[in-house]
């Protein structure tokens, strides 16, 4: 125990408010540096004018082994 007890008490207020107030701002740094190095696409997202299958996904002749003949 120090020889102030309210020292006691004000450190453990000052960490209760600065370690996540720190941390909150290290993780915004974080994020803010992570997205500066994703680059910008101005295209958008790719369209198609071909429509799109009836029936998507492998032909079932694909996937099966070819049968034995007798």
């Amino acid at each position: 125990m120090s020889v102030l007890p309210i020292a006691d008490f004000l450190a453990g207020a000052l960490l209760t408010l600065l370690l996540p107030v720190t941390l909150l701002i290290a993780l915004v740094a974080w994020y803010w540096i992570f997205s500066a190095r994703v680059p910008e696409t101005g295209d958008g997202p790719d369209t198609s004018t071909t429509p799109a299958a009836a029936t998507p996904g492998p032909n079932v002749s694909e996937t099966l082994p070819p049968e034995p003949k007798a």
